[in-house]
């Protein structure tokens, strides 16, 4: 949040840099720890200047003295100045115009490599922190939409009979969605076996559990244990699914992380293998939520998913522990 001796953003840096714009609630801690999340070799150059990589920086905050001008909301009173180099393909196709997004404000040529990873990396931090992207030179506008999917990462493999027990209270009528013995999934990876471990106290929130429920989960985890002890075949990936009254459906996906995803290597347990836990919506009707702005049934369908993710994603927590990430792979509590 710039303060009241903030440098203010001119009309000429509006124009040559692409600008992540933001609210006053927003502290330049919280920009730094999204770019910290993405960009493990980021570093402060100055107070303002924040080295993304070798060639992308942003700057900031820029205090914006017209929002209006920006064509934004009074709700945005700062901004981060981005430097990238351009990196442009074709221009987009018509057939893939007018669904927003990147694709939509670089309808002329959408950056390619280095430059779209920085777009990208600021157009997940509008969507996590409630903001927009202006694109340079055109001054065309990014506002992502709130995701709703998460992913619980946990050192425990809950098996399927478990994961139901754990899910049921937030997902009633959660049913398992295995695929046939005979017929295995072919993209199923195994999972990698946590090591074995002290007798943990209850994670933070199981207290609300009885002592059946605890000892259950518990003996779930030990069993899981001993069974990577005897070097027995790992399980297999698998998932569950729970539909939604307006024909949607919320599903998920149990797996061994490929590897240990980039906000969770500073953490101790996360280096004998990481299980992920993903909880995805699926709206009965996705076309009408690719266009802006949704209109309030597509607003209120996905404000029922979010609030029944996020609790399937707190039952997870209070069950196994672990830590929660959205599909930005930004680190949340739900």
């Amino acid at each position: 949040m710039p303060d009241g001796g903030a440098r203010v953003l001119d009309a000429g840096l509006a124009r040559s840099k692409h600008l992540l714009l933001l609210g006053a609630d927003v502290t330049d801690d919280e920009v730094e720890a999204l770019v910290l999340s993405r960009f493990p070799e980021a570093g402060r150059v100055n107070a303002t200047v924040l080295a993304l990589t070798p060639q992308a920086a942003v700057e900031g905050p820029w205090a914006v003295p017209d929002p209006a001008a920006l064509g934004v909301g009074p709700e945005i009173t700062q901004a981060y100045a981005i430097t990238v180099p351009a990196q442009r393909g074709d221009p987009v196709p018509e057939g893939l115009r007018g669904l927003g997004g990147i694709l939509d404000a670089f309808a002329d040529g959408p950056p390619e490599g280095h430059e779209l990873a920085v777009v990208e990396f600021a157009q997940a931090a509008a969507r996590r922190l409630g903001g927009a992207v202006r694109v340079a030179g055109t001054g065309a506008l990014i506002t992502p939409e709130p995701g709703v999917d998460l992913a619980v990462h946990s050192e425990v493999w809950l098996h399927p009979d478990a994961l139901v027990h754990v899910l049921a209270p937030a997902l009633p009528g959660v049913a398992l969605h295995l695929a046939p013995d005979s017929d295995p999934d072919p993209g199923a990876r195994p999972a990698a076996a946590p090591p074995t471990r002290p007798t943990p106290p209850a994670p933070a929130g199981t207290e609300d559990l009885d002592e059946g429920e605890r000892a259950w989960i518990h003996a779930e985890a030990d069993a899981f244990d001993a069974h990577a002890l005897a070097a027995e075949p790992a399980t297999e990936a698998y998932g569950a699914v729970h539909a939604l009254p307006d024909g949607g459906t919320i599903a998920v996906e149990v797996e061994a992380e490929v590897s240990v995803p980039l906000v969770l290597e500073g953490l101790d347990w996360a280096r004998s293998g990481v299980i992920r836990y993903d909880l995805r919506w699926f709206p009965a009707e996705p076309e009408a939520h690719h266009s802006a702005p949704l209109d309030a049934p597509a607003l209120a369908a996905r404000e029922r998913a979010t609030a029944l993710v996020e609790g399937a994603a707190r039952a997870l927590l209070d069950a196994i522990g672990g830590e929660t990430t959205d599909d930005d792979g930004f680190l949340v509590d739900p």
